[in-house]
């Protein structure tokens, strides 16, 4: 758990581009006792961790570690039980049911990181590949067909998704890729993003609150999910 939490602090860092030690100052807290504390995975007291949540602008719950379920067991009642209240939000998903962030975040404790079970909200989700150290840009495999990526920025291919994605300002598609590239360190990161970019013509002002989460295939191969979920928009 020490080492855990450390290791998610440096991680909210390379997600917001600042050092640990400018984070450390934001946040009014010791540097060298908090660096200390990551190295030697020392106990990091919870008031220095809620300092750093708010000054690096992370949900407090990014820092700490979310049980998932463990795949060589038989299957228990919770199981069965996410299973069933996974069949039943896919019902009402399709009578109008309105998808939020914490229900993503339930589905993914609930499946223990597996991409399953998650016909109900696919059509609100982009799947890409995981980054490479060589890579300047997120590669998709699938946009969801409601995504705001789709509803925004309305690619008509992959082709299209490369140049209007290069078209955006360097610093926006860096930002996106810390938030992928964290995933080495961490399961999923939740953030809330403001996007003013002009795209195909038109102005896009908008915010939204993201969830980007490292899940395996029906291969166990790691993919990148991505559910983002309107907060406001201007115009």
């Amino acid at each position: 758990m020490k080492r855990v939490i450390g290791e998610r602090i440096k991680a909210a860092c390379d997600l917001s581009g600042i050092s640990l030690k400018k984070a450390c100052e934001a946040a009014g807290v010791n540097y060298n006792t908090t660096f200390n504390q990551i190295r030697l995975g020392r106990d990091i007291p919870s008031s220095t961790v809620g300092e750093l949540s708010r000054a690096l602008g992370v949900p407090l719950n990014f820092f700490f570690p979310q049980p998932t379920s463990d795949d060589n067991k038989l299957e228990s009642d919770g199981v069965k039980l996410a299973r069933k209240v996974n069949l039943q939000r896919a019902k009402v998903t399709r009578a109008g049911f309105d998808v939020t962030t914490d229900h993503i975040l339930d589905w993914y404790r609930e499946e223990g990181a597996k991409l399953r079970n998650w016909q109900w909200f696919a059509d609100q989700v982009d799947l890409y590949k995981p980054i490479d150290d060589t890579d300047r840009i997120m590669h998709p495999i699938s946009f969801g067909s409601k995504s705001i990526t789709m509803e925004r920025l309305l690619f008509s291919s992959h082709e299209d998704y490369y140049q209007t994605v290069g078209s955006i300002c360097q610093s926006r598609i860096d930002h996106a890729m810390r938030s992928h590239r964290a995933l080495e360190n961490v399961g999923f990161i939740v953030s809330d993003e403001v996007i003013n970019e002009v795209i195909k013509g038109q102005k896009v002002v908008a915010g939204y609150r993201k969830i980007t989460m490292r899940v395996d295939d029906d291969h166990d191969l790691p993919v990148t999910a991505v559910f983002s979920k309107l907060t406001w928009l201007k115009g």
